[in-house]
């Protein structure tokens, strides 16, 4: 048996997962199956002597699921399937079809009726056969919907979009059928588009991982390079220096480093040894190493990581804008309302069926709520360009009105609080060494290193002008540090616990190591048995974090707290730094989901963070910001608004902001519905006409935007 990965365009939900197994089930030659629903991939058991990989996806287009092989869809982070081809070529015709059918309406009759009455004057045919084409083709994809909202007995936007379609065309409007089309499958179009963004950073950020693991066979020197999806667990893995670590698993073999930012979002690397666990998509520092791995590629944390983000974001709450909660009763009545027009008026005034049918047509026409949903936008555009304009990249309008009702914020330590790398804080040295002597011999022994702390000793030895030796001859001792002959002396630099190994009297080491920072990692320095110095390296808190409590306190913000991976005692030094209620420690992603989850059940909750560790956290949270200028892509497209200077002093001021916004929503709500009203009063009253209706759309727009503009100005301290 081997194992193949696909990408099936297709699968998008657990029915057509329900389908694929028990189809393939049946077929000879098929063995055990894994889904990942959200990254549309399936790995399968298939018996290469009866079906082939071809063999394969053929019996998938048995059943109309189109099969890709997942290595070349990872490699293509742009990658579209064939439908979404289709949907963006059809949906861009469209709207190129309706602006020039418009042109030559405008062109032709704008001389002749006004630069309002034009929109429902009569039509040639060619104007006609170019509105004609959008509007079919706009419906593509609605008329599915609004025949499933038919069946399931459910009136939607769907639905209303399309009977409001006919009734323009039975009406003769044809510039107002062709509008409403195109800019409801245009905006059907985007939200999908901005779906795919976020699917396309999760499978570039999976690109981390390598394709290929190191296997060693059992009872033999040799190795074999297998595609990881063909790994089974417990197999023997094994990884060089400077290699990207292909799945889970634990050590059995070696001593090394490991950068695990990528999973717990912490700069320091950590050592693993004999019976430590590793993880995908994490890098090898120093020397080989070799694991028995615990997971296939579908169970890596990664893999878990970037499922928990899709679930997440399924599960946030208030995913429904304020139109949409809207529309489900708005739409409902507005078709009753018709409905009653033509059947009931009729009889009851012993009037012509044509006249209230022609009226009730133009009720449904101008009860649209197209306007509602494409004016009120306009202003939440000049919101958005005002944060970009501010360094704040927000995804949504829905996200500024949960962030003015915020009470809760959560805050990753290591990246988001602190500047995210190791720093030198302090230096000590006795009486008979400088500080000058004590930073050359360090950069001299740490020059070749690539070990972040070794790097922040020798840049901070460079700032100070301190250059590092460069006949010096080091060498590395694993777990311990780095000795070499530095001016013909034996020098050495390394850990506490080495320096107490090699130093004759350590009592002078001991009092200096309590007098330093409880959260500080220490280096220490010596020639032969002679203590040199100790140096001390902290991940230091942003000047901007100091202030940052006080002004969510003044802005009435109840709660804040820090969640991290780091260790409890290093975030419990930054809360008390920063003043902050609550701070947890040593939490993995799902840890940070969980009390995200628990926190949003109490208040309003929003996260900051920066780190794949925060990823579910942010995609969870009511709203979730994120470091942008050094955050992950996956990061950046899982959170709601990004900080694109990492400036935290803009929190508590987009906060403010948003409470701003929220009201100038509002008041255009209640514009657009009040012109509403305004046009269907009179309507009843037998005054209505359909340039009215676009007379009343356009006013409604104008107030928008003249209310949205003011966005623009203002300041917020």
């Amino acid at each position: 048996m081997q194992w193949l990965s696909l990408f099936i365009e297709e699968m998008c939900c657990p029915a057509e997962v329900s389908l694929i197994q028990s189809e393939l089930s049946r077929k000879p030659g098929i063995g055990s199956m894994e889904f990942d629903v959200f990254s549309k991939r399936l790995n399968v058991q298939h018996d290469t002597a009866i079906v082939t990989a071809n063999g394969v996806r053929r019996f998938l287009a048995e059943i109309e699921m189109t099969a890709h092989p997942w290595r070349d869809v990872r490699e293509m982070t742009d990658f579209q399937s064939r439908r979404q081809r289709l949907r963006t070529v059809i949906t861009w015709v469209s709207a190129i079809c309706f602006l020039v059918g418009m042109l030559f309406h405008a062109v032709q009759f704008v001389p002749v009726h006004g630069l309002i009455d034009w929109v429902t004057s009569e039509t040639t045919v060619y104007t006609r056969v170019l509105y004609g084409v959008s509007i079919l083709l706009g419906l593509v994809f609605v008329m599915p919907a609004a025949w499933r909202a038919v069946v399931r007995g459910r009136a939607d936007m769907n639905l209303l979009m399309l009977t409001a379609v006919i009734g323009a065309l039975v009406l003769g409007e044809w510039f107002e059928a062709a509008m409403v089309t195109s800019l409801f499958s245009l905006s059907i179009w985007l939200e999908q588009w901005s779906m795919k963004q976020v699917q396309t950073a999760m499978r570039s950020h999976i690109q981390q991982t390598p394709l290929i693991a190191r296997c060693r066979q059992s009872g033999h020197g040799q190795t074999v390079e297998l595609p990881i999806e063909q790994v089974d667990e417990g197999s023997l893995v094994e990884v060089w220096a400077g290699e990207l670590i292909p799945l889970d698993g634990q050590v059995v073999k070696g001593e090394s480093h490991v950068n695990e930012a990528s999973i717990t979002g912490e700069s320091f690397p950590v050592t693993k040894r004999s019976g430590d666990k590793v993880f995908a998509g994490t890098t090898n520092i120093d020397s080989t190493i070799q694991f028995a791995t615990t997971s296939r590629v579908n169970d890596s944390t990664i893999s878990r990581t970037m499922r928990m983000v899709s679930e997440a974001q399924l599960k946030k709450a208030g995913i429904q804008t304020t139109v949409e909660k809207f529309a489900e009763i708005y739409t409902p009545l507005v078709m009753l309302v018709a409905l009653l027009l033509m059947i009931l008026a009729p009889a009851l005034l012993q009037q012509s069926f044509d006249t209230w049918f022609h009226r009730a047509l133009i009720v449904l026409v101008i009860s649209c709520p197209c306007a509602l949903v494409i004016a009120t936008p306009v202003a939440l555009t000049v919101a958005l360009t005002r944060g970009i304009r501010e360094g704040v990249l927000i995804r949504g309008g829905r996200f500024l009105e949960a962030m003015a009702r915020v009470q809760t914020l959560c805050f990753d330590k290591t990246g988001t609080l602190t500047e995210g790398r190791p720093e030198v804080t302090r230096l000590w040295c006795p009486q008979e060494f400088s500080e000058a002597e004590l930073l050359e011999v360090a950069a001299s022994l740490e020059k070749n290193s690539h070990h972040p702390l070794g790097r922040a000793i020798v840049t901070y030895a460079q700032t100070q002008g301190q250059m590092p030796v460069e006949d010096g001859r080091t060498e590395t001792v694993f777990g311990k540090g780095i000795r070499g002959r530095i001016r013909g002396r034996h020098a050495w630099i390394g850990s506490v616990r080495w320096a107490s190994d090699l130093l004759e009297d350590t009592q002078v080491l001991s009092r200096q190591v309590e007098q330093m920072p409880s959260d500080a990692t220490l280096v220490v320095a010596g020639y032969d048995s002679c203590l040199l110095g100790l140096i001390a390296l902290e991940d230091v808190v942003r000047d901007e974090a100091l202030k940052l409590r006080s002004a969510l306190f003044g802005l009435g913000v109840k709660r804040s707290l820090i969640l991290s991976g780091d260790t409890q005692s290093n975030v419990t030094a930054v809360q008390q730094v920063l003043g902050f209620e609550d701070s947890q420690g040593g939490l993995l992603p799902q840890d940070k989901l969980k009390k995200i989850e628990m926190l949003a059940e109490q208040a309003t909750v929003a996260m900051v963070g920066d780190g794949v560790n925060d990823a579910p956290g942010l995609a969870r949270a009511d709203v979730g910001l994120a470091m942008g200028a050094m955050g992950l892509d996956v990061v950046l497209k899982s959170a709601d608004i990004s900080l694109m200077n990492n400036d935290l002093s803009k929190v508590p001021w987009l906060i403010q902001f948003a409470r701003r916004v929220r009201s100038t929503i509002r008041i255009n709500i209640t514009l657009a519905i009040a012109a509403k009203v305004i046009v269907l009063v009179m309507a009843f009253s037998g005054f209505a006409h359909l340039w009215l209706a676009v007379l009343a759309d356009t006013g409604a727009t104008l107030l928008v935007v003249l209310n949205g503009l003011r966005l623009l100005g203002g300041r917020y301290d």
